[in-house]
């Protein structure tokens, strides 16, 4: 068995050629024979005793040819890849014995395509500069958590002294026609309408601010051309409008009664700021070491350099699909009908997320190579120790399921993120 030839044919992703000497084939052929006998019984003979030639005869000479190659296919091809210096990244693919080879003579050629371990490169990791949203809390974001509050704990009163006006809500009937006749989806009655908010197509909402209770008028507008029903897309329609009632918004006070009302930890105005002070200073904390650890990641990401095989982004693409199907437990059919979007572009943004973390992982892989980073047999231990408290799953079943290479690579990978962010340099914005 030998190495013949190899072709690249993608990124990192090589075709490869071996060959398998006729007689090495024909002695796996004849231990095959001897092996797979047994089960054969012609007329005339006890199982396991008639001849060779007469077997064949019967069945044809190939009859054990398709065992024998796949005993001998494993040598084959990892000695072909080592003789190529191949060192694969997945299992072969795509393999091809033509069917018209003169075996008993000549050997078999075989071909098969590999992707190979992408060879890539990082300089300059440390001291990068990356921009985070700084976490200092103002007084602008106080008083802005104050106003959602307030809005929160709004009343709705009736407006009858004035017309309407954007904040409103509007109690309305509607009718919308298409070329004089109602169209499906285009009627409601008793509906509130929040004028200003966009929930109706552009131009309806406008036109229905200055008018007055008790009202009816007609709303003429254009449905939007990219609007999912294609016999409304950029239609002109007109909408037969009644506006029944209005409502607007009473905010409270921002006294002691409004934060005693707000939360039983608060007597006065000062107790609520200072609530909100700190609960804000531990979500911006949080946001911001989140947005540090995606700053960082995609710098690395920028500055990878390589060749990465596209195998590896379409097997990380299929397990996050997988992995999302499972969390929404639903058909992806039905998902995708729910959001309206369309398979093709769902694929395109889940292949996009699984190749920035495909590209980071192996930057960071390369990072921990470079450091020399090795994670020692206790935190390999602690990692499935820990692993197993998460799942709520025996130890031993986790060391079953979890190949201590990949505890090895994800101990390694964190050590080198938190290097990487140890150097960093932070520019708030």
């Amino acid at each position: 068995m030998s190495f013949v030839s190899k072709e690249k044919i993608a990124p990192a992703t090589w075709k490869v050629t071996a060959h398998i000497e006729a007689k090495d084939f024909c002695d796996q052929l004849d231990t095959t024979f001897a092996k797979e006998l047994k089960k054969i019984t012609l007329p005339g003979f006890r199982p396991g005793k008639a001849p060779r030639t007469m077997v064949e005869k019967r069945y044809g000479d190939k009859i054990f040819f398709e065992d024998a190659l796949e005993a001998l296919l494993p040598a084959a091809i990892n000695g072909a890849m080592e003789e190529a210096e191949i060192e694969p990244q997945f299992r072969a693919e795509d393999l091809d014995v033509p069917e018209d080879q003169d075996w008993k003579e000549n050997g078999i050629d075989l071909t098969f395509t590999v992707a190979a371990k992408p060879e890539i490169e990082i300089e300059n990791y440390k001291g990068i500069e990356v921009e985070v949203p700084s976490p200092a809390v103002t007084d602008a974001d106080i008083d802005g958590r104050i106003d959602e509050l307030r809005r929160r704990n709004a009343r709705h009163v009736e407006v009858e002294s004035r017309p309407a006006q954007n904040g409103d809500i509007a109690l309305i009937d509607f009718l919308g026609k298409l070329d004089g006749e109602p169209f499906d989806g285009g009627a409601g009655q008793n509906y509130e309408l929040t004028l200003g908010s966009g929930q109706f197509i552009p131009g309806f909402e406008e036109q229905v601010v200055g008018r007055a209770p008790g009202e009816s008028f007609e709303v003429n507008v254009s449905f939007p051309e990219e609007y999912h029903a294609a016999n409304l897309a950029g239609q002109p329609v007109v909408f037969e409008v009644t506006l029944h009632e209005l409502k607007a918004e009473e905010l409270p006070e921002v006294d002691d009664d409004f934060a005693q009302e707000v939360g039983e930890d608060y007597n006065t105005v000062d107790d609520l700021k200072a609530g909100i002070a700190q609960e804000l200073a531990e979500s911006k904390a949080k946001q911001a070491g989140e947005a540090f650890d995606r700053a960082v990641q995609d710098k690395l990401d920028g500055m990878l350099s390589g060749e990465i095989p596209s195998a590896m982004f379409d097997k990380r693409t299929q397990q996050n699909i997988e992995m999302f199907l499972e969390r929404i437990q639903m058909p992806l059919e039905q998902y995708l009908q729910l959001i309206g979007e369309d398979p093709a572009a769902f694929e395109a943004r889940m292949r996009e997320q699984s190749t920035a973390q495909v590209r980071i992982e192996l930057a960071l892989e390369e990072v921990a190579a470079l450091e020399g980073f090795e994670p020692t047999d206790e935190e390999v231990e602690a990692e499935y120790a820990r692993l197993a408290e998460q799942y709520k799953v025996p130890l031993a079943r986790v060391k079953y399921a979890v190949p201590e290479d990949d505890i090895v690579d994800d101990l390694n990978r964190g050590k080198a993120l938190e290097l990487v962010k140890a150097e960093a340099v932070k520019k708030e914005v």
